[in-house]
């Protein structure tokens, strides 16, 4: 299960309003394939990990990160799939709270597969935190508070000079990932955003809010009017793999 949360990771900003997931088939205590949802529209990971797997997938254990689909939605269900490939046995970190998705579980269950929840339930639920939030808290966004502090408590120098940072380059690379895997961007600067400090934003000094996944627009219509984002930052790759491997450090929390 620790692989499959790992590669669910590699969907990180790519897969919205999907969450992020990861599967892993598991044969005589081998792993024999894995798969991720690289982005939404994209096969689902347990399809994924099956069609790498191919025949030698029936019988086998698949481990998956969230409970498969059973519903007709941008691609077929997912636990129809896991039937069709003769999987004996389905491990599930945890249950989908999305009403539309969930009865994955039910469906496997009453096709005679070995169904078994809640291993690695505390990681699946903190890698998909906003997705979760969605469904538990509706009414409330799930919201990130992005703050550069000094040691001292300063959010600025004293004397406010644009030429001098409080973060470093990983910790500026690191907002932007986190950035990536956020609908909306609410922004106020105390100076000026030039280009060379803020990459693609405009000069402003107002409060902005980005809506959509991506890099920063262009465009400060795109800003206020919440217009398409100019594009994702990265793609998260997940490769397929057919290659048997131990299984040991994959099979478990």
């Amino acid at each position: 299960m620790r692989r499959a949360l790992e590669l669910a990771r590699a969907g990180w900003g790519q897969t919205a309003p999907n969450p992020m997931v990861g599967a892993v088939v598991v044969r005589d205590g081998r792993v024999i394939a894995e798969g991720c949802h690289a982005r939404f529209g994209a096969p689902h990971a347990e399809v994924v990990a099956l069609a790498a797997a191919g025949d030698a997938a029936r019988g086998a254990a698949l481990y998956v990160t969230l409970e498969p689909c059973a519903h007709q939605g941008a691609t077929p269900p997912c636990a129809d799939a896991i039937i069709a490939a003769g999987v004996a046995r389905v491990v599930i970190a945890a249950t989908d709270p999305n009403p539309v998705a969930a009865g994955g579980v039910d469906r496997l269950r009453a096709a005679g597969i070995a169904v078994e929840v809640g291993d690695g339930a505390n990681a699946a639920h903190e890698s998909n935190a906003a997705f979760f939030h969605r469904f538990a808290r509706p009414e409330r966004p799930f919201v990130t508070l992005k703050l550069a502090v000094s040691i001292d408590g300063a959010i600025a120098a004293p004397d406010r000079a644009p030429s001098i940072w409080l973060t470093g380059p990983e910790s500026r690379r690191e907002v932007h990932r986190v950035r990536a895997g956020h609908d909306a961007i609410a922004e106020r600067q105390a100076m000026p955003v030039t280009p060379a400090r803020a990459g693609a934003w405009p000069t402003s000094s107002a409060a902005r809010v980005q809506k959509g996944r991506g890099r920063a627009p262009n465009s400060q219509d795109a800003l206020l009017a919440g217009g398409p984002s100019a594009g994702p930052p990265h793609s998260g790759v997940c490769a397929a793999f057919g290659t048997p491997r131990d299984a040991a450090t994959s099979d478990g929390m």
